[in-house]
């Protein structure tokens, strides 16, 4: 009878231990989310194509050390790249990141990327 209360027992902590990790997960990627739109963060703005995962293009900046979120307008997806400097000096960077992350779509597993433009650009 011990034997099931302490599976039981067990089982309940690694639940609760799951949930917490979980919760702190979500609560960092929230004071990301706030810091990214908080209007004295210098960011980048980087309008994925309609049709093409935004997923790609995060995993790569992440990888190159760039705090990154990734926010929804319509049919369009706005990588948001906080830049440590300021945007002008992080822009050529965050460029090539981007451009050499490749394109990951339903259809086509991976091609070149099209030329890099971010939203404050002409």
């Amino acid at each position: 009878m011990a034997f099931w209360m302490v599976g039981l027992v067990a089982v309940v902590v690694l639940v609760a231990l799951a949930m917490r990790m979980l919760k702190n997960e979500s609560l960092g990627r929230e004071r990301v989310e706030a810091e990214l739109h908080d209007a004295s963060t210098p960011t980048l703005e980087y309008v994925v194509p309609t049709g093409e995962d935004p997923v790609v293009v995060i995993a790569a900046l992440e990888r190159a050390g760039y705090t990154v979120g990734v926010d929804s307008h319509g049919s369009h997806q706005v990588v948001l790249v906080k830049c440590p400097d300021s945007p002008d000096q992080s822009r050529a960077k965050v460029r090539e990141v981007i451009a050499n992350a490749g394109v990951t779509t339903p259809k086509v597993e991976t091609r070149p990327r099209a030329a890099v433009r971010f939203s404050d650009e002409p």
